[in-house]
């Protein structure tokens, strides 16, 4: 079984959302816009992935569509929260403090204090670096009179 796996709607039907998938892919669409959901799943792994990519130590499974398999109920929780929310439904308190609890995760992922899967076809993180890099060609502050001779 592979450690990293796809979101699809066939996971989100399994998690039996499939109504409120239909309904977010259907309403108020206007001509030529696509489906949602799509987007909103992509988002979310998106979202999951540029967490891991964080830490220099992370890697990402080289298929942008994967996330680790440990996090696929995090990544529902959060795909269903963005639903309900393209549908203007209310969240419950208790779906509220689950997402800020996965929000919290996401962080400990991101600061190193908590370890993903190995992706199965690992692809080293882009990684921004840490400190910015030297500014070359300033020039040091001149009085204006030093300047004009």
């Amino acid at each position: 079984m592979s450690n990293w796996l796809p979101i699809t709607k066939a996971n989100l039907y399994d998690a039996k959302v499939a109504a409120l998938v239909d309904a977010c892919d259907t309403a108020a669409l206007g001509a030529g816009q696509a489906n949602r959901s799509t987007n909103i799943i992509q988002d979310v792994v998106y979202e999951i992935r540029r967490k891991i990519a964080s830490h220099q130590r992370n890697q990402l499974d080289a298929d942008t569509t994967k996330i680790p398999q440990g996090l696929m109920n995090m990544a529902m929780d959060m795909i269903l929260a963005r639903l309900k929310i393209a549908l203007e439904i209310d969240l419950g308190e208790d779906e509220r403090k689950q997402l800020e609890r996965h929000a919290k995760n996401l962080d400990r992922i991101a600061e190193g204090k908590d370890v993903v899967d190995q992706p199965d076809a690992a692809v080293v993180a882009p990684m921004e670096p840490l400190v910015p890099p030297p500014a070359f060609g300033c020039w040091p502050h001149r009085r204006k009179n030093e300047l004009n001779g």
